[in-house]
């Protein structure tokens, strides 16, 4: 922290702030929120950045009001170094000057974050365990309206339903977990700013919030004026009126599905296949989504199986697909999940040729290629966006045969961003692989043995992609749709 960061008053500047934006400039729903009797410690996610940094004052400000006690959190991705250790310090003494409790904690070397995806996992476990610690009823962030449209680009782009597009939430509820407030979802970003400058307070500036190749990045500066400019209107405005009427069709649907459905919801064994079939195709994909996610089974579901089992579901076809390891059967009269073998063979050895496509017992598809990089495509590799469950990008001669085998029990393996080899099995462990479903991952390895990646996992340390790197192997893992 500077010496001019140092010398402020926080208390002074918050109270400003406050002034700046009263309650009546927050959302409702996150207002009422916070204005019930059960609601009276929050949780304030806080990286020291201009949103989070005017939420926390806002608060602040307000909480007498609002009958409301703080406490602040913080987590160090160690993403940058000293200037996130600077970041931390910054808000450690911002909430011992406005007498807030404060927790923080910092990426452990044993949990390298791979990924952003992995990243924004890790700390959303540390603000709920903080959460759950320091009794707080709920967890606060900063997202703000321009966080709006910039969600709803990055998620039409993979296709989502009405759930995905009423991100985010002012209030979003979960099964487990306290709620997530977003009390500055009525406010711009720049709006924002402007408060913070005219109350003199300072943030801290993420340095690679300038990099274009980021997709967000390049959203904000880039593509949202522009559609700003084309349509000569307020997107940003636009798209929160849409997230506000798209919440309202979810949560109408979501009630519908539950009351048609209870059973889904409640992860019964079996559901009953002609109330399935006759009902509205969205109220059978909420339910079957819950249904799964009840037994464990959803993220062993990829977009494409889910509408192969929606259209199978309402056919009169007898069949089963895969979900896993074990097997969605559609009987004549009912709908069940049915355990694949207890003790499943471990994959046999294969030969993995260059652009090649590999079945594998469980039904997935491994393939290979090389390719050459584009410098948007090699950035996204080296900060680590790809999703290592489905693919990897390796520095490796094409010249070098490539073999499938097994997780075998002496297996050492070091992924990229890990500060060492440990075993393979106690990196399923940590990333909580199933038992059963381990025999069945694949393994790619060089001649030696060398293993240079298994789907789950970033490939490995050695051949890293770096700033340099021209070309690159591509490996693929798909789980297949349906039997």
């Amino acid at each position: 922290m500077s010496t001019a960061e140092n010398s402020l008053s926080w208390p002074d500047r918050a109270t400003q702030v406050g002034e700046r934006i009263p309650t009546t400039k927050l959302h409702a729903d996150a207002l009422a929120w916070l204005a019930r009797a059960d609601s009276k410690r929050v949780l304030v996610a806080c990286s020291g950045g201009a949103d989070s940094l005017a939420l926390l004052c806002v608060l602040w400000a307000h909480a007498a009001a609002l009958q409301i006690e703080l406490v602040v959190a913080h987590y160090n991705h160690r993403w940058r170094a000293s200037a996130a250790d600077a970041d931390a310090a910054f808000v450690e003494a911002l909430a011992k000057d406005l007498d807030c409790s404060y927790v923080t904690a910092a990426r452990p070397d044993a949990a390298s974050a791979f990924s952003e995806t992995s990243a924004r996992a890790l700390r959303l476990s540390f603000l709920r365990e903080a959460a759950q610690a320091h009794g707080c009823q709920c967890i606060a962030f900063g997202h703000q309206l321009d966080d709006i449209l910039e969600t709803q680009l990055q998620r039409l782009a993979r296709g989502v339903g009405s759930a995905g597009l009423a991100a985010p939430r002012p209030v979003h509820i979960f099964e487990e977990g306290p709620p997530h407030l977003r009390p500055l979802l009525t406010q711009r970003a720049d709006a924002i700013r402007a408060d913070l400058k005219a109350c003199s307070v300072p943030w801290r500036e993420d340095a690679s919030n300038q990099n274009t190749t980021i997709a967000r990045n390049a959203l904000r500066q880039h593509i949202i004026p522009q559609l700003t400019t084309a349509l000569d209107r307020e997107v940003s405005a636009g798209a929160a009126r849409t997230r506000q009427l798209v919440e309202e069709d979810a949560i109408a649907l979501d009630a519908l599905a539950r009351a048609q459905f209870p059973a889904a919801f409640d992860g019964a064994a079996s559901l009953d296949r002609e109330s399935l079939r006759t009902a509205h195709r969205a109220l059978v994909r909420r339910a079957l989504v819950a249904w799964l996610a009840a037994h464990q089974r959803l993220d062993s579901i990829s977009a494409a199986a889910l509408e192969a089992l929606l259209d199978g579901v309402a056919s009169t076809k007898v069949q089963r697909m895969s979900a896993g390891i074990d097997f969605i059967e559609m009987a004549t009269d009912s709908v069940r999940l049915v355990p694949g073998s207890d003790s499943p063979p471990a994959l046999e050895r294969l030969s993995l040729p260059l652009d090649a496509v590999l079945t594998l017992p469980n039904g997935a598809r491994l393939s290979c290629c090389r390719v050459r990089l584009t410098a948007s495509l090699r950035e996204e590799i080296c900060r680590g966006a790809i999703d290592p469950k489905v693919e990897s990008y390796l520095a490796l001669d094409a010249s070098q045969a490539l073999e499938v085998r097994g997780w075998l029990p002496g297996d050492r393996f070091q992924p990229m961003g890990a500060p060492g080899r440990k075993k393979l099995k106690d990196w399923f462990v940590d990333r909580q692989i199933p038992q059963r479903e381990r025999k069945q991952l694949p393994v790619v390895v060089l001649a030696s043995e060398e293993i240079l990646w298994v789907p789950g996992l970033p490939p490995a340390e050695k051949y890293r992609i770096g700033a340099g790197t021209i070309s690159a192997l591509r490996l693929t893992y798909q789980i297949r749709d349906s039997l």
